[in-house]
């Protein structure tokens, strides 16, 4: 059976679709509990985290804030969760994180502007125009966050397996509609996905561990690991060891060998070079 992951809009039956597919197929419903994990991964409270997810910063912010700890915080923790169990995971930023991987079923629920306008007067009590400024805002800014974290445009259909127009179905026939198509054998685990997803989690693992090594949490470091096989590349400040590196990554789970090629390079290089 496949990992699930369900992206809603502005609009109030997106939880309630998601949780009835985990119960209708017995699966572990995951939401919060990913950005939990994420915000201990990268000491970030889970609010300031959501914040980061939901909100469009200043155009100041926007040029200085690094997005990629929190981005390897939260694949990290997806990619754990994926790994123990097949899971139902509801939310925003779920169908980017788990990419390439073959058995994730990626469903996006969407619904005319009129209906979402409807949905939200009736949650919040605004007016029709206040309504339509309220789903622009949030919309404008979820686009532009996930754009710096993964990217890509979640309007994209081309990232989604299913798409349910949820004006046209009721919230009982999408978690039907969902949890058949869970079973297509188009989103079976395979030997060769499980083993995609296995090397996932395990670069994600390795790339959460660097961020709190002194002197690494700036650095773009690339991580490949494969069946057990490790590569870190990237360049470094002087003050960082190879030797210190390896041993401790040649330790985590899962890693069987280690090869590291560092560029070493001062800030004073890298202002004028």
């Amino acid at each position: 059976m496949p990992v699930i992951t369900i992206f809603g809009g502005t609009f109030g039956d997106d939880e309630q679709i998601a949780r009835g597919v985990a119960r209708a197929l017995g699966y572990p419903f995951a939401g919060r509990e990913i950005l939990l994990a994420a915000s201990k991964r990268c000491e970030v409270p889970e609010a300031k985290l959501s914040d980061i997810l939901e909100k469009e910063p200043h155009w100041w912010a926007r040029w200085q804030e690094n997005l990629r700890p929190y981005q390897i915080a939260l694949q990290a923790a997806m990619t754990e969760a994926a790994l123990a169990e097949d899971i139902v995971y509801h939310g925003h930023v779920g169908h980017g994180l788990l990419p390439g991987i073959r058995h994730v079923l990626r469903v996006l629920l969407t619904a005319p502007m009129d209906y979402r306008i409807a949905q939200v007067r009736e949650r919040q009590g605004l007016d029709a125009k206040a309504a339509r400024h309220y789903i622009e805002h949030v919309e404008k800014a979820r686009a532009r966050r996930l754009m710096a974290l993964f990217g890509a445009d979640w309007r994209d259909p081309g990232q989604f397996a299913l798409i349910l127009n949820l004006a046209q179905l009721s919230a009982a026939s999408a978690q039907q509609t969902i949890a058949q198509a869970a079973k297509l054998n188009d989103y079976q685990v395979t030997a060769e996905s499980r083993q995609h997803l296995a090397d996932l989690a395990l670069t994600a693992k390795i790339q959460a561990y660097l961020l709190a090594y002194p002197g690494l949490r700036k650095a773009n470091i690339h991580v490949d690991a494969r069946q057990g096989a490790v590569r870190l590349s990237g360049i470094v400040s002087p003050a960082v060891s190879e030797e210190d590196v390896r041993p401790a990554v040649a330790m985590m789970p899962g890693v069987q060998e280690v090869t590291v090629n560092f560029v070493s390079i001062s800030s004073t290089e890298l202002s004028y070079g």
